[in-house]
């Protein structure tokens, strides 16, 4: 009898000894954050616990993390972030003050390849020690008396029960964010280009800080530009909206367009199509005379040769003012008769006035051209209408030494650039 007491007693020591303290020196615990006896420690904080095995899920309550302030509850969140760390978030900022934290045990996954000794009762005594082991271990078998007494099992626990843990830490008043500034150096880059930002927090007592490395970017559409290190980088073409997110504030936003360029042409915008076909001459961003979608099909078509890219512009607005006036139709042929015979010259007969044959095909005829230019029903109507408007009607052909200076463009000048 005398030994079961002190059996009894040694085990009470042992688990007296193993729920003593306040838990941080226990097995498994990696950090706690804030950490322990912190001061100055942030009003927007939360309180992170984090282990070097996986968290059970399910042994996670609501009240897992118990956060006290003047011996109140702070009312927040306890959750499970990633699958090692638990976190408690306020629901409000903290008071200045100082704060207890409790955290109730919870259950670890022991890693698979454990080969820890198990434990079974084999008889009445081994069974009591096992019953009692029971009252403080969620697995019995991982009781150090139960290890000396119990004798080998097949019952060992996947799982390995934590120690509670109780600390303190204290929270500084800091000032307060009143709003955030993002400022871009350029707001347009070629693709490939960079540019500086800055970020800049403006507090309640007139202070200011550049935060521009510890900031969450809200971006309208992924892949567009990369942001970091002060850099903002283009990456492709497109249009975004770019904000900067600091402790729940946010910028105003900044639009940044990134450009593809090619022989020195920008291209315009891709427009959207419900917008640009809502509208007999769409959209015109950069208000050139030629529509977007039509710019950017003549500049990647014809961007080698600068000179077509200029006869493909003339025709495009050639187009624009016959199907926006049908019913002015001997004049307006006059613009499209001048287009046609601008790129007449380039595509047959400029070799035999010493310039370069420049256009292999024609423009103003081709498929592939009137289906962009002529692409929603009320364009069509527009164009058959300019020409019913012309049928019977009588014209005279332009000279081919004439057809040259039917170019609205600056045809000497981008020919001696050419040399």
């Amino acid at each position: 009898m005398f030994k079961i007491i002190m059996k009894i007693v040694v085990f009470l020591g042992l688990s007296l000894g193993l729920y003593a303290g306040n838990g941080l020196g226990q097995s498994h615990l990696v950090s706690v954050s804030p950490g322990a006896s912190e001061s100055g420690v942030s009003e927007d904080v939360a309180v992170e616990v984090k282990f070097d095995l996986p968290i059970k899920a399910k042994s996670i309550k609501k009240h897992t993390i118990v956060l006290k302030h003047n011996n109140k509850k702070v009312e927040g969140i306890s959750a499970l972030v990633g699958d090692d760390t638990l976190r408690f978030t306020p629901n409000e900022p903290l008071e200045e003050g100082d704060y207890r934290v409790k955290v109730k045990t919870v259950k670890l996954q022991k890693e698979k390849n454990n080969n820890n000794v198990q434990h079974k009762p084999k008889n009445g005594f081994q069974r009591f020690i096992y019953w009692l082991c029971s009252l403080f271990y969620d697995n019995p078998a991982d009781c150090p008396l139960c290890k000396k007494v119990c004798g080998n099992s097949g019952h060992a626990s996947k799982f390995i029960k934590t120690d509670k843990i109780t600390y303190e830490f204290s929270v500084d008043s800091l000032p307060k964010v009143l709003r955030v500034d993002l400022s871009i150096e350029k707001t347009k880059l070629h693709e490939g280009n960079e540019t500086n930002y800055e970020v800049e927090a403006i507090y309640d007592d007139n202070t200011t800080e550049n935060v521009s490395e510890n900031i969450e970017w809200i971006v309208s559409k992924i892949g567009i530009v990369s942001l970091g290190d002060g850099k903002l980088v283009a990456l492709k073409e497109g249009n975004i909206t770019v904000q900067a997110k600091y402790k729940s504030k946010l910028s105003g936003k900044v639009v940044v367009t990134v450009y593809k360029e090619i022989n020195g042409y920008i291209l315009p915008p891709e427009p959207d199509k419900s917008i640009n076909n809502a509208t007999l001459l769409g959209v015109d961003s950069n208000d050139n005379g030629v529509r977007d979608d039509v710019e950017r099909h003549i500049i990647k078509t014809y961007g080698k040769e600068k000179i077509a890219v200029e006869i493909g512009f003339q025709v495009a607005r050639a187009y624009n003012t016959v199907i926006e006036h049908p019913d002015n139709a001997e004049e307006t042929s006059k613009i499209m008769d001048n287009a046609m015979d601008c790129e007449s010259y380039f595509k047959n007969d400029a070799d035999m006035y010493g310039d370069p044959i420049l256009i292999k095909d024609r423009i103003i005829t081709s498929r592939k051209f009137k289906s962009i230019q002529l692409n929603t029903e009320e364009r069509i109507r527009g164009y058959l209408q300019y020409n019913r408007n012309l049928s019977g009607g009588v014209f005279t052909l332009t000279h081919i030494n004439k057809q040259k200076e039917k170019c609205a463009f600056d045809v000497v000048q981008m020919l001696k650039d050419r040399k």
